[in-house]
């Protein structure tokens, strides 16, 4: 009789600690930040709760890239508690249709790292129209001497539906200099930028270069621009 009962609360106890555990639920799978004007920062939480019946820890809230930035969530939660993780992304050097990831680690034993989809759709007030921008808009300018100017045209059409001035423009370092023709645009019209870039060192870098409208949607347009400075032979 005494071995059927210690027997009992063995059985008992394991149960306690099979059933006994910390579960992981999120209210969405994904984040949709909807549409975005490039150089813009867009923010969006995640909601985390504990419907297990045991501690849930949480370890990290991990972005997958450096654009996108999370205020982490408390250290733990007990059964019933949520809380929120606050992310916010910076759409500058995106355009089009972005898919960005957050990796959750906790110890809920059924799913150790949950990832998270972070969606956003970068819109431009300024297009760009001929190919040497790629999708991050980034200008790629190769074999440049070192100490002799290369010239690129970037040419970026309104695709805003109203006018838009051109109030200004700006350069990271003195690598980079911006000819523009023409400040004020009609819908549709393009805008023709010239871009020397002279290198002063040899080697691989990068600069950006900014311009600077009167619409509201995006007041800043940034393009990013990598190099390769040579030097002559």
């Amino acid at each position: 009789m005494k071995r059927i009962y210690l027997f009992s609360v063995l059985i008992n106890f394991l149960a306690v600690l099979t059933f006994s555990q910390p579960k992981l639920s999120l209210d969405k799978p994904e984040v949709d930040l909807g549409t975005i004007y490039g150089g813009i920062k867009k923010s969006g939480i995640i909601t985390l709760k504990n419907i297990g019946s045991d501690t849930l820890l949480i370890f990290n809230v991990q972005p997958g890239c450096g654009c996108t930035t999370v205020k982490q969530p408390k250290a733990f939660l007990l059964p019933g508690e949520s809380d929120v993780a606050e992310l916010e992304f910076n759409s500058a050097g995106y355009r089009g249709k972005v898919e960005k990831h957050v990796s959750i680690s906790t110890n809920d034993p059924t799913s150790r790292y949950v990832d998270v989809k972070i969606l956003a759709d970068v819109k431009e007030v300024l297009q760009p129209v001929d190919g040497t921008i790629n999708r991050t808009s980034t200008l790629w300018v190769n074999n440049t001497i070192v100490g002799k100017p290369t010239t690129q045209t970037v040419e970026l059409k309104n695709v805003s539906g109203v006018p838009i001035l051109v109030k200004g423009d700006s350069v990271s370092s003195s690598t980079l200099a911006l000819k523009i023709y023409k400040r004020f645009l009609h819908p549709d019209e393009t805008l023709s930028i010239q871009v020397p870039v002279q290198p002063q060192i040899s080697g691989s870098a990068y600069e950006h270069f900014y311009i600077f409208t009167n619409n509201k949607n995006q007041p800043v347009v940034e393009i990013q621009v990598r190099y390769s400075g040579i030097k002559e032979n």
